[in-house]
């Protein structure tokens, strides 16, 4: 295949510029464009060119074309021009704290329940029940990815313990792959940096209204730095894609780091970028004044109004399952409830009390 002959490489078909700079016709246009290159590409194989070569090339020719106003797309500027997108409000799985369609962190230090509280809202999804500050729910099914806690003991229990529904939720711990070294398809951990397609079916074929990743480091993928904002970006922007192609709201779990920073959006392990991807930020802490109960607060919304604070607590029914029972509201300053003081237990503050006195 000879790079100058543009009969064999891209189609002059494809060069007529979309009438007005529609995004809907862009993408019908690189979709004939790819079918016919992908013809050209056959038949290039046959005549015996070397992958590399025929990927160099046809890059080569369309940049050439892009940037010398014979973009084969059209000569207009790809994007979309805002007066003609359509205004649409925020869609709620749970108004002000969980929205649908986009990725929501909730934060919090081990054994204050966080996966509990997640359970505890994918029942509510599963039998369409009230969510538990009394607004409105939503009934559909919820996948789980929670590789650390075992799914017989811990969370079918656990499910049924806050009054769900188990055939709504699918545990998609695993995804199937062909291995190359063994020649042949086994299972392997799920990884959000390798295995959104596979996330994104199982959405669909469910129907699923929630997704939950519990807890976020477990799912990463081996090969992100949790560390590095660009790591952390090139998973999180194909996530947030996903739920805003699909609807489905994106819960993910994730420990606070051992900082002291004073701003709470700081004390999330892991790089400053994955708070920056969510459109919600929770928390889950203790409570200041009693330490059976625990603080369910917003720490960012870039949605709507903050929603007011919750208090739960943790009991456990007559076969030892553990659930959430919640409380009511509170009024506490979100600002303070990281403090290094409140993370003492409330004896050892004591002692520190009565020491000052």
């Amino acid at each position: 295949m000879n790079p100058d002959n543009t009969e064999e490489t891209i189609p002059h078909d494809l060069n007529k510029a979309p009438d007005a700079p529609n995004k809907e016709l862009r993408e019908t246009k690189r979709w004939e464009f790819n079918e016919r290159v992908a013809q050209v590409v056959e038949i290039a194989r046959k005549k015996g060119t070397k992958e590399r070569e025929i990927g160099a090339m046809l890059k080569k020719e369309y940049e050439g074309r892009k940037h010398g106003n014979q973009d084969p797309l059209g000569n207009e500027p790809p994007g979309t021009i805002l007066s003609e997108v359509t205004a649409q409000q925020i869609d709620w799985l749970w108004q002000r704290r969980i929205p649908l369609g986009k990725i929501t962190i909730l934060d919090g230090d081990p054994g204050m329940g966080k996966s509990l509280l997640a359970l505890n809202i994918a029942a509510c999804l599963s039998t369409g029940r009230s969510m538990p500050d009394g607004t409105p729910g939503k009934q559909g099914s919820v996948i789980l990815i929670a590789p650390e806690d075992s799914a017989e003991d811990t969370i079918k229990p656990r499910m049924e313990a806050a009054g769900g529904d188990p055939s709504q939720v699918l545990l998609l711990n695993t995804v199937e792959c062909f291995d190359e070294k063994r020649l042949g398809i086994y299972e392997r951990p799920f990884s959000l940096s390798r295995d959104l397609v596979d996330l994104e079916e199982a959405i669909k074929q469910r129907k699923a209204i929630l997704v939950v990743l519990d807890p976020l480091m477990a799912v990463l993928g081996r090969n992100i730095d949790s560390s590095r904002d660009q790591d952390v970006r090139e998973v999180f922007t194909p996530l947030a894609q996903l739920a805003e192609r699909t609807g489905c709201a994106i819960l993910i779990i994730r420990h606070l780091n051992k900082g002291s920073s004073d701003n709470i959006l700081y004390r999330g392990s892991g790089s400053i970028g994955i708070i920056a991807a969510a459109r919600i930020g929770l928390l889950v802490a203790h409570d200041p004044n009693d330490e059976q109960k625990r603080v369910f607060a917003t720490i960012k919304n870039y949605l709507s109004k903050i929603a007011p604070n919750l208090t739960y607590q943790v009991v456990e029914n007559e076969l030892g399952a553990p659930y959430i029972q919640w409380l009511g509201e509170n009024h506490y300053d979100t600002s303070t409830l990281l403090r290094s003081s409140m993370n003492l237990s409330f004896e050892r503050q004591e002692i520190f009390r009565v020491n000052r006195c």
